[in-house]
């Protein structure tokens, strides 16, 4: 097939240029297939739903080398050697879970890529699992073997912190090493994590937070807030997130939570808001509850993402994986297209090494799940083991990531 005929069956956005390149660099199948197909997968008759850019319509979507090569509304079959179909399916960006625990083997880290390949979800963030003397394994054990794409958040400081220290003392000192070992490693690594609650750090959970925010600003990194039980207060927590820091556990019932008594969200948190702080569910074992999030939703409070909190001790329960999660939230009030978002660009523009992430555009990383919404009566279950009978939930049926399909074990 010559590449002026193909050059019209792709979408403008790739130019000749970059076809031609994608031709060289083929792998051989073949001289005799190689001539007769242009794309390694074609998705073929779904309904493609890009929440990036506005765009929902029945396409076809052609992958090659790991790129998204055309999204068109009618690219022929004998163009690809794997075509699925794809009639009766939402087609979406893979899905991004910005608040996971995957370091397999330390502190209830899970393995990702059998949840991804069931789950849609392309993009993982692990949420602090692992501290600065344990990056180098992460990146070997964790991220270099895996076949979804993984990156994470630095834990503020080792969990072995010698018990008969100043435990102030302890974390400031691990601050800089802690740093070093983000930057060193940012193309894995994309901020520091820390959980803030009387029930995680006792009462240095504020001068914990203190040290996260100096060494976040000296190292201009990206701070992840688990919040739980104060003190601190939330007020006293908000004001020091500050743009593009994240609250996680926003839906949660506990005394550093985002509503007041009244079931309102809190002036701090609207300002903290409005300074560019992100909301983030992360939903775990004790911290979503449906209450809470109809109460905010109500309020005018959306989540900006949609995380799982997955570790192995809620995998079989409540949480299961993130469409189950996105379940819930829509359950609670969200629509489907809201949900999509939270889970997708969203979370996307924080995974900033991986250009596209969340979104399906020519020439972007060809991360595809394929979904459906299917009606009927499904119990869910939230933190607190509150249980509701849903009428809609997400189902997931095929991940592709980084162009290949994910095939989940038997």
């Amino acid at each position: 097939m010559h590449a002026g005929r193909n050059s019209d069956m792709i979408s403008s956005a790739v130019n000749r240029r970059m076809l031609m390149k994608w031709l060289a660099a083929a792998p051989v199948y073949g001289a005799a297939a190689q001539q007769a197909r242009l794309y390694d997968i074609l998705i073929k008759g779904g309904e493609v739903h890009d929440p990036a850019r506005d765009f929902r319509q029945k396409a076809d979507i052609a992958i090659r080398q790991g790129i998204i090569a055309a999204i068109e509304p009618d690219i022929a079959a004998d163009q690809a050697l794997d075509v699925i179909d794809a009639a009766g399916r939402l087609v979406t960006p893979g899905l991004v879970d910005l608040h996971t625990h995957i370091h397999y083997g330390v502190r209830s880290g899970i393995e990702a890529d059998p949840v991804a390949a069931r789950s849609g979800t392309t993009t993982w963030l692990d949420a602090g699992t692992f501290a600065y003397t344990e990056v180098r394994g992460f990146r070997r054990f964790i991220v270099e073997p895996a076949k979804c794409r993984i990156f994470g958040l630095v834990h503020l400081y080792p969990s072995n912190r010698n018990p008969d220290s100043d435990p102030v003392k302890d974390v400031r000192g691990a601050m800089d090493r802690t740093g070093r070992a983000a930057q060193e490693n940012s193309d894995i690594v994309l901020g520091v994590k820390i959980q803030i609650g009387s029930n995680m750090n006792g009462r240095y959970s504020l001068d914990f937070l203190k040290i996260a925010r100096e060494l976040c600003d000296r190292y201009k990194l990206r701070l992840m807030a688990h919040i739980s039980f104060a003190p601190p207060s939330t007020d006293e927590v908000m004001a020091l997130m500050r743009p593009g820091d994240i609250i996680t556990h926003c839906y949660n019932t506990h005394t550093i939570g985002i509503l007041d008594e009244q079931g309102k969200v809190k002036p701090s948190v609207r300002d903290a808001r409005s300074r560019g702080v992100l909301f983030d569910v992360g939903h775990g074992s004790g911290s979503f509850n449906f209450e809470i999030a109809r109460k905010a939703l109500n309020d005018g409070f959306a989540p900006d993402s949609i995380s799982t909190d997955i570790y192995s001790d809620n995998i079989r329960g409540p949480v299961y994986d993130l469409p189950t999660t996105l379940s819930k939230l829509m359950h609670s009030g969200m629509s489907f297209d809201d949900v999509l978002k939270c889970a997708t660009v969203n979370p996307g523009k924080v995974i900033t090494p991986l250009l596209g992430a969340g979104t399906l555009r020519v020439g972007g990383p060809a991360d595809v799940a394929l979904l459906s919404v299917e009606k009927g009566q499904f119990l869910l279950v939230d933190a607190q083991r509150n249980r509701v009978t849903a009428q809609q939930r997400i189902v997931s049926h095929l991940t592709i990531c980084r162009g290949k399909r994910l095939l989940a074990r038997v």
